[in-house]
């Protein structure tokens, strides 16, 4: 990634902070003073840290899944790739070791159990994640892992009283146990709905991706989380839990309105919104099982601190996950999230260009990963242009290439700009206007008609846009037409990567523009989002270059094949469409 857009260290702590998630660490804070509740101890300074601990189990493990997820998440949370991206692999290593490392010192000013068992909850937040286990993508033993987030810090907080004995003769603690690991196996199931789509086209095998659609893992997960809340029923049957807690029994019915709307989701993107409700409902039905198994002050502090945690979250919008996330792949794409080259692109409509054209530059720096400028230099430095020669840049836009040429030319030449849109050209005029050394003169025309002689130009460039012309194979046609004979075409166009990890990542990017899209004014987005995702690839522009007779093709992959260069001549002695030299 470019240097210039690493964030400052205040946006780079809030990137970790997003990514590790606060709100999902809720329900383990609360299982934590849960877990301590069965001790019969009273407060102690060091319950605050046990506290903290706790809370960083769901934060780790947040973390470890940012860093091992990156294909996936590339579908299920494009937000979250973009910020990962932003932070960089080698600073993420460093903050996952510094938080790994915090919570096994710190569980020494316990007790050498309590540092065991914290030592086994760092290795399976590891292994959960990262090879060679890789728990997540085993259906049942992720399951299992996943309900460590609660379990494990439920017996943290069992833990945190050296008197204790865990697994002693408390029946209590032991059923809350196993109903606690029996509730979030069920929360399990229910947050791998939403990741359906990117999970499965990754090769992820989950509790939902085992089944043949998102809607038969979402029917099976619905039924498994109201066996979960029901069954708080036999704890009080058994006598493990006072009578009082069947005042949780009304989560049931909030739990049984969110199973049926995650049923009947149209789409991941509200799959995904309900999700970020459901945790909401997860933390409020936890707190009350607290507050009535272990009615308190010190009860209803975590409640309100836990409740300020998720108010925060959401105000200060500190969440990886967004409503604005969606699985559903983009138009084109395959099983494997690669692209249909055979689709056809999007033609761009002119009131489009009419709208973004003050900040198209910026949508292009944004596309680029901050590298357009460099490509547009790697573009001029490949003309070869006698002294006073000519150089023609269709679709000139603002000014950006032509510009860039004009600062290279030999003494004498001059380049021409051509666009058909005028709100471009009026860009593009003020731009030339702030440099009246650089030689541009520019005009409106229709690249598919071009406002010029037969060869009257020395080299012909053409920048993010053959490919959105009505009729490609016209602009060929005309470009080879106005270029003399041995002439030159460059021809520059976004693509996409074929290298990992920087594919994942500008897909990440894509997704990221396909929620801005959505937005008031984001279309300019969207449209070139989903020019690059149906981009044809190199071998699709040298079919078209040599369809019109052009030769001497050559190619070359930009930042890494975020962006192709592309260069062909016109034959020196054109057999077939001779045309004898013209003026400008």
């Amino acid at each position: 990634m470019p240097a210039q857009i690493r964030p400052g260290w205040v946006q780079q702590l809030r990137i970790v902070v997003m990514l590790g998630r606060p709100r999902t660490c809720i329900p383990g804070l609360i299982a934590y003073f849960l877990g301590y509740y069965y001790t019969g101890a009273g407060f102690t300074p060091k319950l605050i840290l046990g506290a903290t601990l706790a809370f960083l189990i769901g934060f780790s493990a947040n973390l470890h899944n940012t860093y091992t997820d990156l294909e996936e998440d590339c579908r299920n949370l494009p937000g979250r790739v973009w910020l990962y991206a932003q932070l960089g692999a080698p600073r993420m290593r460093w903050v996952l070791t510094a938080v790994n490392a915090f919570m096994l010192l710190s569980s020494l000013v316990f007790s050498g159990m309590f540092f065991v068992y914290m030592a086994f909850a760092v290795i399976g937040l590891h292994q959960y994640s990262f090879r060679p286990l890789r728990m997540k993508a085993r259906p049942v033993l992720g399951l299992y892992v996943f309900a460590q987030a609660v379990v494990f810090p439920f017996i943290s907080g069992w833990l945190s009283d050296t008197a204790a004995q865990p697994f002693s003769h408390d029946h209590a603690f032991v059923a809350m146990l196993v109903y606690l690991t029996v509730w979030f196996l069920a929360k399990g199931t229910f947050k791998n709905v939403p990741d359906y789509e990117g999970d499965r086209a990754a090769g992820l095998r989950t509790s939902a991706t085992v089944f043949p659609t998102r809607r038969g893992a979402a029917r099976f997960s619905a039924a498994a989380t109201m066996v979960a809340y029901l069954s708080l029923v036999v704890l009080v049957a058994g006598g493990w839990s006072p009578l009082r807690m069947l005042l949780c029994l009304p989560w049931c019915a909030v739990a049984l309105a969110q199973c049926v709307r995650l049923v009947r989701a149209e789409d991941a993107g509200e799959a995904n919104a309900i999700l970020r409700t459901d945790m909401v409902v997860s933390s409020g039905f936890l707190a009350s099982v607290l507050l009535l198994q272990a009615p308190s002050w010190r009860s209803v502090g975590v409640i309100v601190v836990s409740g300020l945690v998720l108010v925060a979250s959401d105000l200060l919008m500190i969440d990886s996950r967004r409503d604005s996330d969606a699985a559903t792949s983009p138009p084109g794409a395959t099983a494997l999230g690669g692209v249909d080259t055979t689709a056809e692109r999007p033609r761009t409509p002119q009131g489009l260009f009419d709208r973004v054209a003050p900040r198209y530059d910026v949508l292009n720096s944004l596309l680029s990963l901050g590298s357009d400028r460099r490509w547009r230099r790697a573009a001029a430095k490949q003309l070869e242009v006698p002294p006073g020669g000519a150089v023609l840049d269709v679709a000139t836009g603002t000014g950006a290439l032509a510009a860039e040429i004009a600062r290279l030319l030999p003494k004498g030449a001059r380049v021409v700009g051509c666009d058909l849109n005028a709100s471009m050209l009026h860009v593009a005029a003020h731009r030339v206007r702030r440099d009246p050394q650089v030689p541009i003169t520019l005009t409106r025309g229709d690249a598919l008609h071009l406002p010029l002689a037969d060869a009257c130009v020395d080299a012909a460039t053409i920048a993010f846009a053959i490919d959105d012309m009505p009729d490609r194979h016209a602009c060929a046609a005309e470009l080879y037409r106005v270029l003399r004979p041995g002439g030159q075409l460059v021809l520059l166009e976004l693509s996409m990567p074929d290298r990992e990890p920087l594919r994942s990542v500008y897909r990440g990017v894509l997704r990221t523009l396909h929620s801005a899209g959505r937005l008031r004014g984001g279309e300019g987005y969207r449209h070139l989002r989903e020019e690059i995702v149906r981009y044809r690839g190199r071998d699709a522009v040298e079919h078209l270059l040599r369809g019109h007779s052009f030769e001497r093709y050559r190619w070359q992959r930009l930042t890494g094949g975020i962006a192709m260069l592309h260069v062909a001549y016109k034959p020196p002695n054109p057999v077939d469409r001779s045309m004898e030299p013209g003026e400008l």
